[in-house]
């Protein structure tokens, strides 16, 4: 039986940035397979869906509750995950948002589909990742997913951090 994937070199041979780039690009290929597996199964995803997405041990590390307040987050952000006390035997998670989101069931879906990533893998993701995730989870384009967030974020006030640029084509 042939192997369809070139062999990984001898790690101990690899270079500190070598080694880096390695672990970057398998985390990247990880987070979109398991968009697609979230897509398959939540698909198409709605605000009544997201109780069923977010307690699927398949698709989340933990079980997530949405909470319509600032927790911790920064003026810049619309969301922000953290240890959820009510939940602690299942080590659960609750993710804030920002409390406009609550009349806003479309918004929320997105603001959801972006952070997954950064709930089940916390800071070593990027907001590439958070992009191809969500737009993956929601059959969008990136740059439709991204315009998408952007229009959000805006909406709910969050300031911006600094100059974002869009992502690359792919």
């Amino acid at each position: 039986m042939a192997a369809t994937n070139a062999p990984v070199p001898d790690l101990r041979r690899l270079s500190a940035d070598e080694l880096a780039k390695l672990g970057e690009g398998s985390l990247r290929e990880h987070i979109a397979a398991q968009a697609v597996v979230a897509h398959h199964k939540h698909a198409p995803l709605t605000f009544a869906g997201l109780d069923a997405l977010l307690s699927d041990p398949e698709c989340l590390r933990y079980p997530v509750r949405l909470v319509f307040e600032f927790g911790e987050m920064a003026v810049h952000q619309f969301a922000q995950p953290d240890l959820d006390h009510r939940n602690q035997e299942h080590d659960g998670r609750v993710l804030y948002l920002r409390p406009l989101l609550r009349d806003h069931p479309d918004l929320t879906v997105l603001a959801v589909a972006y952070m997954i990533p950064v709930i089940n893998y916390g800071e070593i993701v990027a907001d590439e990742h958070c992009l191809r995730y969500g737009a993956t989870l929601l059959g969008m384009m990136e740059q439709e997913f991204y315009e998408a967030i952007c229009g959000m974020a805006d909406f709910v006030g969050a300031e911006p951090m600094a100059a974002a640029e869009p992502p690359a084509q792919t």
